[in-house]
């Protein structure tokens, strides 16, 4: 009898345990791929050395990254999929990390100044050469 009775705990167990997990409000996976988007865009920022229009300023870590100025975000998942900061006089390279915004489908950096060449994780992103 304690045996059956070690088995009917167990597996209560695990159904509830199974049940938490399914009435989670936002996924794992979301939740890494937010981070990520803000981390990316961050060292983006880190990396520009001259904001003479100080139009990187929202761009801190107290603000969501959708609210950035320049930042566009799908609606469904919170992620970036444009970047536009055309005509701001920014200068410094553009980071290897800006290919882990997987989600980015338009970026317009023109009338800038960055010095670095396109970086390969840009390069192979699927949009790139469209």
């Amino acid at each position: 009898m304690r045996n059956s009775s070690f088995w009917f705990t167990c597996t209560h167990v695990v159904l509830f345990s199974a049940t938490l997990l399914c009435l989670q409000p936002k996924s794992t996976a979301s939740a890494l791929g937010n981070d990520t988007d803000q981390l990316s865009s961050l060292r983006f920022k880190e990396a520009v050395e001259n904001n003479p229009f100080n139009v990187l300023a929202s761009w801190n870590s107290s603000t969501h990254f959708c609210k950035w100025h320049g930042v566009t975000c799908s609606l469904k998942h919170q992620r970036v999929t444009a970047l536009n900061l055309q005509g701001y006089a920014l200068r410094g390279l553009i980071t290897p990390e800006i290919g882990n915004l997987t989600f980015l489908r338009y970026v317009n950096l023109q009338s800038n100044n960055f010095y670095s060449e396109i970086p390969h994780e840009i390069v192979s992103l699927p949009w790139f050469w469209q």
